[in-house]
């Protein structure tokens, strides 16, 4: 008895798609070269990277100015605060003014910025 083998038709769209997704997956060289070269440079930039707690007004007015003049909110921030640590270290700044008790059993005071935005 002869055994009958049955073919398998694939709908030629199905075909495409399991095509495409097996080039997607496997994906080509340059891709996987400009993937790598993406992380690398986000590892580079990771040590100067943080984190910062933020009035959302005092977000707001950052990213806002940031889009105004056409500059990275980061850059923005970091001459914003050299130029803040300057005048503290010069004294033009004082910080008593705003300091307020912590709550915290990690910091002993922390800063009232509404205060000092309140008094321009």
């Amino acid at each position: 008895m002869t055994e009958l083998k049955r073919q398998s038709i694939i709908d030629p769209a199905v075909r495409d798609i399991m095509t495409n997704q097996e080039e997607r997956t496997v994906g080509s060289k340059s891709d996987r070269a400009k993937k790598a070269k993406e992380r690398k440079k986000a590892a580079n930039r990771l040590p100067g990277r943080v984190n910062l707690d933020l009035p959302l007004e005092l977000k707001k007015r950052v990213f806002d100015l940031a889009e105004a003049e056409r500059i990275p909110a980061s850059q923005i921030v970091a001459l914003l605060l050299a130029d803040g640590l300057r005048r503290l270290e010069s004294g033009d700044l004082i910080l008593d003014p705003y300091r307020r008790p912590s709550g915290s059993p990690r910091y002993d005071w922390t800063l009232d910025i509404s205060s000092l935005e309140n008094s321009e």
